[in-house]
C-alpha cells in the first residue's frame, strides 16, 4: 500500500518521510494556506520534500476556468517529473485534465464523493483519483461503500485509474480500505504518527531493550 502524508508542514513532514514508510505528499490550496505557503514557494516546498524522501509531490492547480486550470497545472508539472497535478471533479477541471493527460502530465482528480466521479477521472486519463471518504461520511452517506463501488467498477472496466483517498480520520481506515481494494492512500501528519503508536507494540520493544541491557548489550 502507497502511503501519503496530506500536509505542507516541513517541520512534520520531515520526520516521517525519514521512516521510509511514506511514499509522497499530497496538498491542496486549503492545506498550504494553513501552512502559510504561498504559491511562489511550491518549488522551493517540493524540492525540500523530495530531498527528505517523498517520491512524489501532488500540487493542485488552481483558477476558475478551464484554460487557466490548465496553463496553472503544466506550470507545476514542470517543477519536477515527480510532480502529479490534482484537479477539482468539476468540468472545468476533468477538461483541464484531460489535455494535461494528453501531454503526458500525471494527474489526480481530487473532492469526489460518488462513484460516478470516479468514472470520469478514468475517462480522461486521470492516473488517480481522491474521494473525501471522512466528508463523504459526515454527509450521512457511507463512505466505505462508495469506495467500494468505485474501486469495483474500475476494475470492471480494466481501468488504470488508482482509487486515492482523502480524508481519512482514523488508522482503522487503512485496513478498511485495504479490504476494499484500495492500494494509495493519504493521511494527515496527526493520523500518520498514530501509525507509530500502538501500545502493545512500544510496551514490547521498551521491555526488549530492558532485557538486553541486563545481558550486558
Amino acid at each position: 500500500m502507497r502511503l501519503f502524508l496530506d500536509s505542507a508542514n516541513l517541520t512534520q513532514l520531515r520526520p516521517l518521510l525519514k521512516t521510509g514508510v511514506f511514499y509522497g505528499v499530497t496538498t491542496n490550496p486549503v492545506i498550504l494556506k494553513e501552512s502559510g505557503l504561498t504559491t511562489a514557494e511550491l518549488p522551493q516546498f517540493t524540492g525540500a520534500v523530495l530531498q527528505a524522501g517523498a517520491r512524489e509531490v501532488y500540487l493542485q492547480a488552481w483558477g476558475r476556468q478551464s484554460e487557466d486550470l490548465y496553463r496553472c497545472g503544466r506550470s507545476l508539472a514542470a517543477i519536477d517529473n515527480r510532480v502529479v497535478v490534482k484537479l477539482p471533479a468539476t468540468q472545468a477541471g476533468l477538461s483541464a485534465a484531460s489535455r494535461l493527460a494528453a501531454e503526458g502530465v500525471r494527474t489526480c482528480i481530487t473532492a469526489v464523493y460518488t462513484p460516478f466521479q470516479a468514472l470520469l477521472a478514468s475517462a480522461v486519463g486521470a492516473a488517480l483519483v481522491a474521494p473525501y471518504l471522512g466528508r463523504i461520511n459526515d454527509s450521512g452517506r457511507d463512505g466505505y461503500a462508495i469506495i467500494a463501488k468505485m474501486a469495483q467498477a474500475l476494475r470492471r472496466i480494466d481501468s488504470s485509474t488508482e482509487i486515492l483517498p482523502a480524508s481519512i480520520r482514523s488508522t482503522a481506515d487503512l485496513v478498511t480500505l485495504a479490504q476494499e481494494g484500495v492500494r494509495c492512500v493519504t493521511l494527515s501528519t496527526q493520523i500518520a504518527e498514530r501509525l507509530f503508536q500502538e501500545p502493545l507494540t512500544l510496551e514490547a520493544a521498551l521491555v526488549f531493550e530492558q532485557s538486553i541491557e541486563e545481558v550486558g548489550a
